[in-house]
């Protein structure tokens, strides 16, 4: 049975998710709004009864408000939906979070920027126990659908969740781009076990990751990236980059193509994530495919799964004034 006490699930593709990989993105983006889907399966062949044993979903809207000045600081906000559900009993996790953030320009030219954000929401986990079965149910003659079942004190539950987040960012005259960030969650520690008597508390995570663009002649960028989780006993780095290739010919044309190859790493080599990824105006789709390679991989055949991600930015009208962010 899931231990919830565990640690969190994320992305492959975390710069494409801002708002799970650190809430201090609100905000701060192109223009003035942005939006985004994410869904990723995982271990295709090690369940019999369905495709992929974890299915892991988010959606998110971030956007800056009092920004109508091109050297003022400015606030942004976001609303982030997360879902995960595993297994034959559909154990799973909703949760939906607000965020509030505010960016301090440091300089002139607002090409340099600090930014700070707090994170209130509320999660929702539970199970299906009546597809459970337990050791006691077997005996002499085979499973017994009316034998003894454990009993659980709740199998469903709703708890609040509060975190806290800071990130760096700069460009300079050379349009490059760099950014680093920390983010806390779950600073309070809830209790979300079902078992009333059990005093186990989700183990507060810790996020640090960074990132940038970096022109190396022409029309290519490379983007490196990387992102480290500690969460209680677990521990975890994922990194790579992107090469960028511009389609365009006008400086200002976004239209590019990418592609990149990242790694995850915890106690052993645990995937490589080769990953696409295509940007058209406002509009960027990425594709990546978890190969595992970890102690799992024989009860997966390296089938880590597949991860779909799209990303919209845009502006409400004509005019409004774009701000240099962190080139994700």
């Amino acid at each position: 049975f899931p231990v919830t006490i565990g640690v969190d699930v994320h992305f492959s593709q975390y710069q494409a998710s801002p708002l799970n990989l650190n809430p201090a993105f609100a905000g701060l983006n192109y223009c003035r709004f942005r939006a985004n889907a994410n869904m990723k399966m995982q271990y295709g062949k090690s369940s019999a009864n369905f495709p992929f044993v974890y299915n892991t979903g988010s959606v998110g809207f971030d956007m800056n408000i009092a920004h109508g000045y091109k050297y003022k600081n400015f606030a942004g906000f976001g609303l982030n939906y997360f879902s995960d559900v595993s297994g034959d009993l559909n154990f799973g996790l909703h949760k939906l979070e607000l965020t509030l953030a505010y960016h301090i320009l440091l300089n002139k030219y607002a090409n340099n920027t600090l930014s700070f954000a707090v994170t209130g929401g509320f999660g929702y986990q539970g199970f299906t126990a009546s597809k459970a079965t337990f050791d006691s149910q077997y005996g002499e003659y085979g499973w017994d659908p009316n034998g003894l079942r454990e009993a659980f004190d709740r199998t469903k539950f709703i708890y609040g969740d509060v975190g806290a987040s800071a990130l760096w960012s700069i460009t300079t005259r050379h349009k490059n781009n760099y950014y680093l960030g920390i983010s806390t969650a779950h600073l309070n520690q809830p209790r979300n076990v079902f078992f009333t008597e059990d005093p186990s508390r989700l183990y507060l995570k810790l996020t640090a990751h960074g990132g940038g663009l970096i022109k190396i002649k022409g029309k290519f960028s490379v983007l490196p990236s990387f992102m480290y989780l500690h969460q209680g006993p677990a521990n975890e780095l994922n990194i790579g980059t992107f090469v960028k290739y511009q389609l365009g010919y006008l400086p200002n044309d976004r239209t590019s193509i990418y592609l990149g190859v990242y790694a995850r790493v915890n106690n052993q080599f645990d995937a490589f994530i080769p990953a696409i990824r295509f940007d058209y105006k406002g509009l960027s789709a990425g594709f990546s495919w978890d190969i595992n390679l970890s102690k799992f991989s024989p009860a997966t055949g390296t089938i880590g799964g597949p991860e779909l991600s799209l990303i919209y930015q845009g502006c409400f009208k004509k005019g409004s004034k774009v701000i240099f962010c962190p080139q994700l």
